[in-house]
């Protein structure tokens, strides 16, 4: 036997050992298959044979029974029943030498037939054939699984061989790539030495590609610490979004912004799903899905139920293919600021209504002092009756006309503050006293917990008595009794809300009714309202209100801050 332990191995030679190899391993299993074939044939002619001596040994016994039987029909009928019951035959047939043919059980059929002579005549036995049809029937699907297996290993072995033998050839040539064998060592040896020196090689790359991950973990690590502190230190709010529409992150200005619970996880949220801002989350839907920059675009929308001004900066980024990584989103809430901004435009335009009612109405105060002078000497001559009245009825609208023009005077005149703290619930209940005796009427309510404040206590009872006596002048105008109910609120802000069923106004005229002279009341001046709008924002505050025609209004001061602790 020629050893093959140390013969070089080339593609030719591996090739061939690995054919050979297979194809004693198919052939040793067709021969395993075929002496199995081999003996179950073996078996089968034994079980055949077997079958064959047992059913001559019951036909002889039944044709020696049939011999000591009466020759009588119904005694070999009888005894026809008997063989059969007892040697389970499945059928009889006795064929007498007079012709008369005497049967018993199944004569058609497949059987194993059995004939033996007797005294009687000739006997034929019918056997059942199943067994030895079922044994025939097992050894053919034996065999045709056998060869069937014999056949598929054989195709296994032609289809799958290049497979097997494709990667060791493979193997080889990349070997060689790797460098070239020393003189005298086989390819065995070679493409080991050649394995083991790339396992080492891969082993200390691995070792720099760790030492170069933990580096480049720990840069990681403080850059993803720098960025959070400083989202963090950000005022502004911020929202990144990934190429999905998915929260990477956002700040916690931002969710004070969007009104989010600070203790909410929207990581992998979709940021339309999450925004409670519905203007804000079109706008940012808008440039998320154009991809586009916005710079500092005021959005005006709707939190719970404040209205707010909301600056977007939106920035897309791109990696360096030009590819849509994600959306930044930088936002700020410019409520405070147009607040701000919209109450320095009001006290501008007061102060400007104030200066043109200032010259205005001293001008009109010198006249009608004059007016009223000639007045008192024309008196002072004698007149008759009818003169005398019309004296005093030309007296009468000069003093009106001089009230309204020292209520002018005292809306443009400076306003100087004299701080204090100042329970609002107190001040309203104080002028609401003189109120009730003056229209017993109405019907009064105050609700609400003492609210104090710092401002001047003699300006913000004059704001209060001014709202009130509107609110009781629209009731009685109305003319059916009526109610005037004032609300105290300490949150979110101190405020002062004075609700009436009176006549209403449209609300087209809100704007208006806080200008110098515009009424709805018939013999009211219109300056109430416009002192108080000024009083309230020499304090910090607003002055709202609303209404319908017929339905009453509602009169809101609000101050800015909170209250101050009890």
């Amino acid at each position: 036997m020629v050893s093959l332990a140390h013969a070089p191995l080339t593609k030719t030679g591996f090739r061939r050992d690995v054919k050979l190899f297979l194809i004693c391993l198919v052939g040793f299993l067709v021969f395993l298959i075929f002496t199995l074939l081999l003996l179950l044939r073996v078996d089968l002619s034994r079980t055949e044979e077997t079958i064959d001596r047992s059913q001559a040994v019951v036909a002889d016994i039944a044709a020696d029974a049939i011999n000591h039987t009466d020759r009588a029909p119904a005694a070999l009928d009888a005894q026809m029943v008997f063989l059969r019951g007892r040697f389970h035959i499945a059928g009889i047939a006795l064929q007498m030498r007079n012709r008369t043919r005497v049967t018993s059980g199944a004569q058609q059929g497949t059987f194993d037939r059995v004939t033996r002579l007797s005294g009687p005549g000739t006997l034929q036995l019918n056997f059942d054939a199943t067994v030895r049809r079922d044994a025939r029937t097992r050894f053919w699907i034996t065999a045709a699984i056998c060869v069937a297996a014999a056949s598929l290993g054989t195709v296994l072995l032609l289809s799958y061989l290049p497979r097997i033998i494709r990667p060791i050839e493979e193997m080889l040539d990349q070997a060689r790539t790797l460098g070239d064998p020393t003189a005298g060592q086989d390819e065995t040896a070679y493409l080991i030495d050649t394995f083991r020196n790339s396992i080492a090689t891969l082993k200390a790359q691995e070792g720099e590609l760790k030492l170069l991950h933990d580096r480049e973990k720990e840069r990681a690590d403080d850059l993803e610490r720098v960025t959070a502190a400083l989202t963090r230190s950000l005022t502004s709010g911020l929202i990144a979004i990934d190429a999905a529409g998915g929260i990477v992150d956002i700040n916690a200005a931002g969710r004070e912004i969007l009104g989010v619970d600070a203790t909410q996880s929207l990581a992998g949220r979709r940021f339309a799903d999450v925004i409670p801002l519905t203007a804000f989350g079109e706008a940012l839907s808008t440039a998320f899905a154009h991809q586009s920059a916005m710079t500092r675009v005021e959005i005006d929308d709707v939190r719970g139920s404040d209205p707010v001004t909301v600056g977007l900066t939106t920035v897309p980024l791109r990696n360096e293919s030009g590819v849509f990584l994600g959306l930044l989103a930088l936002f700020t809430d410019l409520t405070p600021i147009r607040s701000l901004e919209a109450r320095v435009q009001e006290m501008t335009t007061l102060a400007q209504l104030g200066e043109i009612s200032a010259g205005i109405a001293h001008e009109f105060r010198s006249s009608l002092s004059t007016i009223l002078g000639y007045m008192k000497l024309a008196r002072r001559g004698g007149v008759d009756d009818v003169a005398e009245g019309r004296l005093q009825s030309a007296e009468k609208e000069a003093s009106l006309l001089l009230q309204a023009i020292e209520r002018l005077l005292a809306f443009a005149r400076p306003v100087q503050l004299n701080s204090e703290s100042v329970d609002l619930r107190d001040l309203v209940c104080e002028q609401m006293k003189p109120l009730r005796d003056i229209a017993p009427d109405v019907t009064f309510d105050l609700d609400g917990p003492a609210v104090a404040i710092e401002g001047d206590r003699i300006l913000l009872s004059r704001a209060v008595e001014n709202l009130l006596r509107n609110a009781v002048d629209a009731v009685r105008q109305k003319g059916d009794g009526g109610s005037v109910r004032v609300v105290v609120r300490d949150t979110p802000a101190p405020s002062v809300t004075i609700v009436d069923n009176g006549v209403g106004f449209d609300p087209a005229e809100t704007s208006r009714l806080f200008l110098p002279f515009h009424s709805n009341k018939p013999n009211g001046f219109g300056m109430g309202l416009p002192l108080a709008k000024k009083i309230v924002l020499l304090h910090g505050g607003t002055l709202r209100l609303q209404g319908e025609p017929g339905k009453g209004a509602v009169a809101t001061m609000e101050f800015a801050g909170e209250a101050p602790a009890a």
